[in-house]
């Protein structure tokens, strides 16, 4: 395998296994820049997340399944952003849904 250089990351997200976050949701770690970080999140049929504020910008995109974000149903090839200083009160999964995020790396 060839190396990197530096400042780069290279991930095989296939060849990764998934973190457990919580009942219900894994993550895998992608990568990290700049203060920002790329991974993509599997949430369980039935997950609901809890209310919470979003204190920097976030971007993500449905991969597969759906979820409902903020009223809206979301499917594979939606996505979302939301600016800094809203809150995210209603996001849940009847199905299950695999997304890619980018945000601040927590901290």
């Amino acid at each position: 395998m060839a190396v990197a250089p530096e400042g780069w990351t290279f991930t095989d997200s296939g060849a990764m296994p998934w973190q457990p976050m919580g009942e219900g949701i894994g993550m895998k770690a992608l990568g990290a820049a700049g203060g920002r970080m790329i991974a993509t999140f599997q949430f369980q049929p039935g997950y609901v997340g809890g209310v919470h504020q979003h204190e920097e910008p976030e971007f993500s995109y449905i991969l597969e399944g759906s979820l409902i974000s903020q009223g809206v149903l979301m499917t594979a090839g939606h996505a979302y952003a939301v600016e800094a200083g809203t809150s995210h009160d209603d996001f849940r999964t009847e199905t299950g849904c695999t997304l890619v995020s980018v945000f601040k790396i927590p901290g």
